[in-house]
């Protein structure tokens, strides 16, 4: 009886375990390129640093601009480099 128990809270471990991944993931599918779409491939150029603004937030600030006009912001230094290329996908309104 109580070898059976076990069988059985393993089985209900198990099933918890893939609702709470099948909840995390989501049923919505991803987006993709449609026709009409406007891509826009823009590689970064320069970067600058900005330090901690006040003594509450104390991380530096990562400022990367693309040679399109683009400005993107991190809190990490090693998420881009000067050369790599971001692509930009302006979805058509609908």
């Amino acid at each position: 009886m109580k070898k059976d128990l076990t069988y059985l809270w393993i089985t209900l471990w198990f099933v918890m375990i893939g609702l709470i991944a099948f909840l995390v993931t989501g049923c919505n599918p991803r987006p993709t390129i449609e026709p009409g779409d406007k891509v826009v491939k823009c590689v970064i150029d320069s970067m600058s640093m900005e330090g901690p603004r006040s003594t509450i937030e104390s991380n530096y600030h990562y400022y990367y601009y693309t040679d399109c006009g683009e400005r993107v912001i991190t809190n990490r230094n090693d998420v881009y480099k000067i050369g790599d290329t971001i692509t930009y996908v302006y979805k058509k309104v609908k």
